[in-house]
């Protein structure tokens, strides 16, 4: 219990240390245009990627055109904000509690077969 406690504080922390960088809105702005022009942010947002492998995808972005124009922001802040130990996101829902969430509800009945 306690370990969770204290991961979960120095959690918050590092979140709270990340969000008074003003490089974050750089970064922020820099993954829009580079980024959000071809893809929805639930794509980016949803990943949970090392450093190593944000740089790939990076690296093959700006391949396929990608108006990169600060690399090293761009990855920094993915790999920080999406990188790996980072909790999943919450999938979007409606208001029936449906919408985005794919899971199937422990009360669904499986289709009668034909």
């Amino acid at each position: 219990m306690r370990a969770g406690v204290l991961v979960l504080g120095c959690w918050a922390l590092a979140r709270a240390v990340w969000a008074a960088d003003p490089n974050v809105e750089l970064a922020k702005m820099e993954e829009a245009r580079s980024c959000l022009a071809c893809h929805g942010d639930r794509i980016i947002h949803a990943q949970r990627l090392s450093r190593e492998v944000w740089t790939r995808e990076v690296v093959k972005m700006i391949g396929w055109g990608a108006p990169v124009r600060d690399r090293e922001l761009l990855i920094d802040y993915l790999a920080a904000q999406y990188g790996e130990g980072q909790p999943e996101p919450v999938p979007e829902q409606s208001g029936d509690g449906t919408k985005g969430d794919l899971r199937r509800p422990e009360s669904a009945k499986p289709l009668p077969k034909r």
